[in-house]
């Protein structure tokens, strides 16, 4: 077993990419967390099987509807064996609910802008 900690930089918040690395996370049946950084990047913790993770590091390399992934830096390290499964780490309730409700608007607005310029 081994620990990945991957630093995603890009479009990472406010764009739901925790909730699609939870996703994939689970279906290799990788354990760990995702959280966002105070810097706008986001962290993710992982642990597995090496040959596992070094898929799932390129399978979080996202670039798809409002997401896109820049850069990761990924380093390799001992599994400490302490998740039972895969999670997002959230922050406290007011600043989620404030991200995601300005995250929904700058969507809104932006599908809106698509539709009606026809792209």
């Amino acid at each position: 077993m081994q620990r990945a900690e991957i630093i995603a930089k890009g479009e990472v918040q406010k764009v739901g990419y925790r909730d699609v690395v939870q996703e994939i996370a689970r279906k290799f049946g990788i354990v760990g967390y995702v959280e966002t950084l105070e810097d706008g990047d986001v962290k993710i913790v992982a642990e597995g099987k090496e040959e596992i993770l070094r898929k799932f590091a390129e399978a979080i390399k996202i670039k798809k509807d409002f997401i896109e992934v820049r850069e990761t830096k990924v380093s390799f390290k001992p599994a400490t064996e302490e998740f039972k499964l895969f999670k997002i780490k959230y922050g406290d309730i007011q600043e989620e609910l404030g991200d995601r409700m300005g995250a929904a608007i700058l969507y809104i607005n932006k599908t809106n802008e698509k539709i009606y310029s026809g792209n």
